[in-house]
């Protein structure tokens, strides 16, 4: 670790100086086997390539070196054992087929990770969503998966519905639209309530003579925006007039969004926002919030000190919604302060042409992947809320989302309102984990590679060639210069239009303080390359660690085990770790789950000093020498062993940081036996395991020297 921090350029991405342990474990118990593959043809035997990666690990353009494309098609990808995919799936729930403790459990068991409460739609009363959340919390126990809570404000966001299906929405320019308070329902355009069923909306503290207001088709774009402004503003009505025609919108539900820009006296959470956090938030301990209408990285870092102070969630992750052109203008700033980031097709669609949403979504899931933020997109699947299937654009739409490095998918009428919340919630995941089996993890690895490099080089005042390549953390002439154009000392090869998308470095300045947690995470995604590891195992007590492990997009899952924080005092202790295990859980390829805490007791916490010397200690079997093993190392590798991420023969990478000690080493797993005594040996993986998937194999170096510490 230290010399990847180093002020001289470090050793190339095949050797380094990071200390790797490697030991082989051994447990009591059953021999636990990998289920059989699912598939209705025989399972193809995927072939090594010359960089050590698995099939499919550098996209479609490799895949054909290994399999024809018919035998791709005809093979199914094999669901996981643990009802963690590797792209996270939000389900929004409190609909008719989306909130019972059965309907709830079933989404579990298919692979919700986070449940959604919309708030927006103003047609569902808070006691609806607290019955919801109990029956979460119950099909949670029947189940044994961990969900996280999602809640989504609608800000100065807001749903209104046809009383039925005579009524329309059409509006002409010179129009009279009065916007008042009672049922979000209308019987016509020309009257419109707006912020009721929880508390009515403070129309004098929310409007202003001259304020804009928008009406468009409920998460539809297009040229059917009708744009009005404000006239008139009392207590119980707001008078607006409409400047452009539009015609009739389809569907049953509208938008309406109002900005403030000449209300001095305005807050940035509205009060019947602020009533849904007191009422249901607090109470619920949710972990992550959104508002909508963000504009700025500055009202994100306001919102963010009155969650955690004024309304008293500490904990809650701030979740900002890319809806409008003002956020996407200043997205670099809202990166910094957001901890998750929420790609609303939906609404930015309608102010963003529809030629466009491509560039649009392909810049914001490269500025993620530059600063390390989770993304996820929205609006989907939008046929399933009344088919059993998708059309063949939206299943393409959902692969190219994934392949494009995207953590998330949320689903929103899909199965908040749709017929086939269960069907869909399965044809997201299918969609999913068959992109994912073709994703180009090794692209991603360089250019996070080249990231890190940047930010190593200005901590250490070293000069890189046009902002990338040069020595850092891959060393060679840099992660890049292998893979990308050889003989360029490590440069990108310049291409036709894409400096609007490219991301540079220099634009935006390290949001991670800790650069050793950088240089750890760094080197543990390596020496997984390396060694070809089937699992890395990161023990975190806030989970930054683990995500700066999952931002470079592993190939190999990544096991993250949250260590409990102990709070006490005088009247009694408190026990933290289960939120932040909960969220992880929109972070691509992370399993979370949580530690027993033997492992970290304060005669214990030094590296190195908790080695057990014999085997009686509760994980089975009798006494016997254990040179060498910790209980972390046991931890993980139980852990792992009982959700089937690992198996016999197989090599995991352990990364942690505890006590200021940063540790990377590897930990082969013999598998489960009833011997009752087991020998610790040191292992060196052998050269044909691997080699590093940035730079061609040059003789001598390699894996060996990895596990050797040379």
């Amino acid at each position: 670790i230290h010399s990847i921090s180093a002020a001289h350029p470090p050793p190339a991405l095949g050797r380094t100086n990071a200390t790797v342990a490697a030991k082989r474990v051994s447990m009591a118990g059953p021999t636990t086997m990998k289920p059989p593959r699912d598939s209705f043809v025989p399972a193809l035997k995927p072939k090594a390539s010359s960089a050590g990666m698995l099939t499919g690990s550098n996209g479609l353009r490799k895949q054909s070196s290994y399999i024809s494309l018919a035998e791709a098609v005809l093979t199914m990808s094999e669901k996981p054992k643990i009802h963690y995919d590797k792209c996270k799936v939000i389900a929004t729930v409190g609909g008719p087929l989306t909130k019972t403790v059965e309907q709830l459990a079933d989404l579990l068991r298919a692979g919700m990770t986070v449940a959604r409460f919309d708030f927006q739609q103003g047609s569902i009363s808070l006691a609806e969503h607290q019955r919801t959340l109990e029956n979460l919390k119950a099909a949670g126990k029947l189940t044994s998966c961990m969900c996280a809570v999602y809640c989504s404000l609608g800000g100065n966001v807001f749903a209104v519905s046809k009383r039925d299906e005579s009524v329309s929405f059409k509006f002409t320019a010179g129009q009279v639209v009065r916007l008042i308070h009672g049922d979000p329902v209308c019987d016509s355009s020309d009257v419109l309530p707006v912020g009721a069923g929880i508390l009515d909306l403070d129309f004098m503290n929310s409007f202003a003579v001259g304020d804009s207001v928008t009406i468009n088709p409920y998460l539809q774009a297009g040229d059917q925006t009708a744009e009005l402004t404000v006239e008139t503003v009392t207590q119980n009505e707001v008078t607006c007039r409409v400047l452009n025609d539009v015609m009739e919108f389809p569907g049953n539900r509208a938008t309406v969004h109002f900005t403030h820009t000449k209300n001095p006296n305005c807050t940035l959470v509205n009060a019947r926002d602020e009533e849904i956090i007191r009422q249901w938030a607090v109470p619920a301990k949710v972990d992550f919030i959104s508002f909508g209408a963000i504009r700025s990285g500055a009202t994100i870092r306001t919102i963010k000190d009155l969650v955690k102070s004024k309304y008293g969630l500490p904990h809650a992750r701030i979740m900002a919604r890319i809806d409008n052109l003002s956020a996407l203008r200043d997205l670099p700033n809202i990166l910094k302060e957001a901890d998750v980031i929420l790609l609303a097709r939906g609404e930015l669609g309608a102010v963003v042409e529809a030629e466009k949403m491509f560039a649009v979504q392909k810049h914001v899931l490269r500025m993620c992947e530059v600063v390390g933020r989770p993304c996820i997109v929205t609006r989907l699947m939008d046929s399933m809320i009344s088919a059993p299937r998708p059309t063949r654009a939206e299943a393409t739409d959902i692969a190219n989302i994934v392949l494009d490095g995207a953590d998330g998918l949320l689903l929103g009428l899909e199965t908040l309102e749709g017929m086939f919340p269960l069907q869909c919630l399965e044809t997201a995941l299918a969609i999913a984990r068959e992109a994912d089996s073709v994703y180009d993890y090794e692209s991603r690895y360089r250019r996070q590679m080249q990231v890190v490099n940047v930010k190593l080089a200005k901590a250490t005042e070293g000069k890189l060639e046009d902002g990338y390549g040069g020595g850092g953390v891959g060393g060679g002439g840099g992660a890049a210069g292998a893979g990308s154009s050889p003989g360029e000392g490590g440069k990108i090869a310049p291409r036709a239009r894409s400096a609007s998308l490219r991301v540079q470095a220099k634009d935006l300045e390290s949001v991670e303080g800790d650069l050793k947690k950088e240089a750890l995470a760094a080197a543990a995604v390596q020496t997984a390359y390396q060694i070809n590891a089937k699992l890395i195992v990161v023990f975190s007590h806030t989970g930054e660690t683990t995500r700066l492990v999952a931002k470079y997009h592993p190939q190999c899952p990544v096991l993250s085990i949250s260590i409990p924080t102990v709070h006490g005092g005088t009247l009694g202790w408190v026990v933290e770790g289960d939120v932040e295990a909960r969220q992880q859980l929109v972070i691509r390829g992370v399993v979370p789950a949580l530690s027993a805490g033997h492992a970290m007791l304060p005669d214990e916490g030094e590296l190195g000093y908790h080695l057990l010397k014999e085997r009686d200690d509760g994980y089975g079997g009798g006494q016997g020498p254990h040179v060498g093993a910790t209980r972390t190392d046991i931890e993980g590798m139980t852990k792992a062993a009982e959700l089937g991420l690992i198996q016999p023969g197989e090599l995991a990478v352990f990364c942690q940081l505890i006590a200021g000690q940063s540790t990377v080493k590897v930990v082969e797993f013999a598998g489960l036996n009833n011997q009752k005594t087991a020998s610790w040996k040191t292992f060196s993986p052998s050269e044909p395991r691997s080699r590093s998937p940035a730079l061609p194999h040059a003789g001598g170096g390699g894996a060996n020297a990895t596990a050797n510490g040379g």
